[in-house]
């Protein structure tokens, strides 16, 4: 339930009020608050401001008493603001006990006094004690009726489920009436007759009620007679759409009705009035335009539901549109659209200032546009102008300021907002599906599962050149092979001459030596530092002066002191004993491995060693150690070998790995379309108007032919249109695409396997093609081996490639969700109607119209549009431009502008809400057919009775 804690509504237009119509003050005689227990205005006046209720109608029984006392106390807590006053609107009223036996409530406008009241009493021959129910008047319920009407008041029978009801039951199980059919008939007849109070919301309504067709507006109030049980302020109420509270909005919401303009506080849905959609267009300002906003900048705040800007031609509406299009940065759409189509045409004429004054344009040099947004919680504003043509974004620091975001891009999903021109709603639904196609993913936020796709791929392509950088450097094997080899045969040479064993036992000595020395001058240096070490250890005099050799204590601490010493002393000649006794044993040892035998077996291989470098050179060999060299390119060129075989081993995995990416790729690609068609199920399953389904990888010859040429990067070579795509007669009968296509099934499971299969085929045929094994033609063979060989990553992308998904749009013959027939069929305003079925069938983002009813006939005007824009609002909040009255007033806009064209500015000349009768005669007036608009809307008021 909402907090009963006052609202700050800041947006303009109509909105929920928390209204008690029908209550009681001690005035009645049957409350306790009489006597001792005797209340006060201002104390019945704060039990319904702690409530939390906005509006309320005082209705005694047959009496107006307090309604004048009630009104002044009002007046002096707002004058003197003690502390829990909030506003609150008082209706004077009554409850009339009726001749026949049953109650009703007429309630009066605010500025009705306790005169009027007295003043209806004596209409309707009321004789009995006033704020008693039990006495009836003397004229008879129509009358009583009649007399409410008359005085300008809203007649509502009350409590009509229970007792003193005009519809009770004659017992608890009967739907059979208690008072007499020609009674009810003649009230319930009445024109004005809006509303009925119900108590129990599950009542069963009796079968003259059901049989008589009616279907009035339902509405309760707490009817608290006390402050205790459960009849007290905020425990029963209804909730009221107007834009102040007035009688005349009250009138219009009745007759508007549940789920749109009345709802009652024990409805089963949870409703919170003040609950925001996620994003909301708060305001645009525009400033500088070179139509509007000159020389005081223009802004337009807008109502969280339905906002309808109106005017005549030229009198700057899609200005407004063109304006958030362009802030939003949802120009970028249509990119999607031909160059040449309308929607584009009409934006490009006016995204730009004009060169001289009959230039198309809509902007000066110093033209400004500041977006206010509303997005979760958070508060944002974004301008542009014409000066940078950048987005500066700033987010509101909760203190009346404004700081920089730290993200200035404006991606779609950031500020979502949908903007559709009538002209673009009519290309939608045209030959070119790829901007459908966008709105449909954006819709069913499919862009996540295009990331997976693409990264996909990106995985694809790194692995691929992975694969590719490895084959470069497996290129060198055959050579490092052959140099292998020679060195082998050399190595063999020296082996069978017997130099072999000479030069390895040289080696293999002489290292040994080396060695032997770092061992022996390691040692050396050792003892050298622990000469070092024993000359660094010297202990210190004592200072004389420090001490006093007469002091027992410093005595002895100096003795302590002196042992000490004694210590050091004695480790430093332990040191150079040990460095001494260190240098006798390395000599003693140096002698003998001089003496020794591997000394000896050390001289043997060096003799042996010089003998052969001399034989070496009487055979011409000029280089012995050539053997050592050889033997270390042998080992390099071993482990070249061993890399390159690990190597090898390395692309085979990664070869299979990116088979298995490929597979990858496929389930990326099989997610996007699936995902198109879950949404498209969801949103149109139940669409009397439209139904689209996916086609997975397309039909259209034409679109996979330009994708399929994009890829291989010959969009305008003709040379190959015999390989890629022939069309005779509008069938494909040759080529690549029409092998695709040919004999497809219409299961689309089926289909898409088959063509998952086909292109498989074809990849393989072109990855042969660019191997020089193509049986293509002559032309397209060579292309492919040439620019394969050119740019190996033009096979990568085929592999990865698959046609675009297409689009099957039907629409309704006759809206009714029968004879669906191929939108190709259809005429402009059908087209346009289906896709507009499709575009208020989903979303909560803020949707913007700019006159979508063009080319619709009448009954899809109120039919489709009208009604999907009364369910619309209730979760997303709506703008729209229109020429059409029945979409201002039976779409129960909540905020209007009217525009017009005057002094050479566009400029807004009324806004505000249907409830306003300023606002009403401005609608009539600029737009044709406005008067009978509202006629239809209100015709249950009767003749006259809404002044427009």
């Amino acid at each position: 339930m909402p907090s009963d804690e006052p609202v700050h509504w800041q947006y303009p237009g109509a909105r929920w009020w928390k209204f008690d119509l029908h209550t009681h003050t001690p005035a009645s005689v049957d409350t306790p608050w009489r006597g001792e227990n005797e209340l006060s205005p201002e104390d019945w006046l704060t039990r319904y401001m702690q409530a939390g209720i906005d509006c309320v109608a005082i209705t005694d029984h047959n009496s107006g008493a307090w309604v004048d006392k009630v009104k002044e106390t009002y007046a002096r807590m707002r004058r003197d603001d003690p502390y829990g006053t909030r506003e609150i609107h008082l209706f004077p009223g009554l409850e009339i006990s009726v001749n026949g036996g049953f109650h009703l409530l007429a309630i009066l406008d605010k500025s009705g006094t306790t005169a009027d009241i007295d003043t209806l009493l004596g209409r309707v021959d009321y004789r009995g004690k006033k704020g008693s129910s039990d006495d009836v008047t003397h004229k008879s319920p129509i009358e009583v009726v009649e007399a409410v009407l008359d005085v300008g008041g809203i007649p509502i029978p009350a409590h009509v489920d229970g007792p003193k009801g005009l519809l009770r039951a004659t017992d608890d199980v009967s739907t059979s009436s208690e008072l007499d059919s020609n009674t009810i008939r003649q009230v319930l007849g009445q024109t004005g007759i809006l509303a009925l109070e119900v108590m129990d919301r599950s009542w069963c309504k009796p079968a003259l009620y059901r049989d008589m067709g009616m279907s009035h507006s339902e509405v309760i109030g707490s009817d608290c007679h006390s402050f205790r049980g459960t009849n007290k302020p905020g425990s029963r109420f209804t909730w009221v759409k107007m834009a102040d509270p007035t009688l005349e909005g009250l009138r219009l919401a009745l007759v508007d009705g549940a789920g749109f303009s009345i709802r009652r506080s024990d409805d089963c849905e949870s409703f919170d009035p003040f609950l925001l959609p996620e994003n909301l267009v708060e305001a645009v300002e525009i400033k500088n335009a070179r139509f509007m906003g000159r020389p005081k900048s223009l802004t337009f705040t807008f109502s969280p539901w339905l906002n309808v800007l109106v005017g005549g031609r030229g009198t700057g509406k899609s200005t407004v549109i063109h304006a958030l299009r362009l802030v939003s940065r949802r120009d970028r759409e249509l990119e999607n659209f031909e160059p040449n189509s309308e929607p584009r045409l009409t934006f490009e004429r006016f995204n730009r200032v004009p060169s001289g004054r009959n230039d198309t344009g809509g902007f000066t040099e110093s033209a400004a546009i500041t977006w206010f947004m509303l997005r979760a919680n958070v508060r944002y504003r974004v301008g542009w102008s014409q000066e940078n043509s950048e987005q500066m974004v700033d987010e509101d620091d909760g203190q009346g300021g404004w700081t920089p975001s730290a993200i200035q891009t404006i991606p779609p999903e950031r500020f979502p907002i949908r903007i559709f021109s009538q002209g673009q709603i009519a290309a939608l639904a045209g030959q070119n599906q790829q901007a459908l196609l966008e709105v449909i993913d954006e819709a069913a936020q499919v862009q996540g599962l295009k990331r997976d796709w693409h990264e996909a791929q990106s995985e694809f392509y790194s692995l691929r050149a992975r694969v590719r950088e490895l084959e470069d450097r497996l290129g060198s094997r055959d050579d490092l092979a052959i140099a292998y080899q020679d060195v082998e045969r050399k190595l063999r040479r020296f082996e069978e001459s017997g130099h072999t064993e000479i030069l390895t036992s040289y080696r293999h000595r002489s290292r040994q030596q080396r060695e032997v020395d770092r061992h022996f001058g390691t040692v050396e240096g050792m003892a050298d530092r622990l000469d070092d070490v024993s000359s660094a250890l010297q202990s210190e005099d004592l200072p004389e002066e420090l001490f006093d050799t007469n002091s027992r204590e410093d005595q002895e601490l100096a003795e302590r002191l002196e042992a000490l010493a004694d210590a050091v002393r004695a480790a430093t000649l332990s040191v150079r004993d040990n460095a001494k006794r260190l240098r006798e044993i390395l000599a003693a040892e140096r002698i003998r491995v001089s003496e020794g035998n591997w000394q000896k077996t050390m001289t043997r291989a060096r003799n042996d060693y010089e003998q052969l470098v001399e034989r070496l050179h009487e055979e011409g060999v000029h280089d012995p150690s050539e053997y050592g060299q050889l033997v270390q390119e042998r080992q390099r060129l071993e482990s070249e070998i061993k890399l390159l075989d690990s190597l090898q081993e390395e692309r085979e995995r990664l070869s299979l790995t990116s088979q298995l990416q490929l597979q990858k790729v496929l389930r990326a690609r099989r997610a996007i379309s699936d995902g198109r068609d879950a949404f498209l199920t969801n949103t149109l399953s139940n669409n009397p108007f439209v139904r689209i389904e996916t086609r997975p990888y397309g039909n259209d010859p034409r679109v996979m032919e330009r994708s399929l040429r994009d890829v291989l990067d010959i969009i305008d070579d003709h040379r190959f249109q015999d390989d890629i795509l022939v069309i005779e007669g509008g069938q494909p009968i040759r080529g690549i695409v029409a092998e695709l296509l040919a004999d497809l099934q219409d299961d689309s499971c089926s289909r898409r396997l088959e063509i998952e299969r086909r292109l498989h085929k074809l990849k393989q045929r072109i990855n042969d093609a660019c191997g020089g094994e193509g049986n293509f033609g002559g032309y397209f063979n060579n292309y492919l081996e040439r620019e394969a060989g050119r740019s190996p990553e033009l096979l990568d992308k085929l592999l990865v490639w698959f046609p675009e998904d297409t689009l099957s749009v039907e629409y309704s013959r006759h809206g009714d969700g029968t004879d669906f027939q191929s939108i190709g069929q259809a005429s402009a305003g059908q087209r346009s109607a289906a896709m507009l079925a499709f575009l208020l069938a989903h979303g909560e983002e803020p949707l913007v119209l700019d006159q979508p009813e063009d080319d619709l006939d009448n009954h899809l005007i109120y039919d489709l549009v009208v009604r999907q824009m009364r369910e619309n609002k209730l979760r997303r909040q709506i703008i729209v431009v229109t020429h059409n009255p029945n979409i201002v007033v039976n779409g129960d806009a909540e905020m209007l502008y009217a525009l017009d064209f005057r002094g050479g500015q566009c400029m807004v000349v009324e806004s505000g809400s249907l409830q306003e009768q300023d606002m009403r005669e401005e609608v009539c007036r600029v737009m044709e057919g406005g008067r009978e608009a509202f006629e239809r809307r209100y015709r249950r008021l009767g003749p006259g009775s809404v002044d427009v």
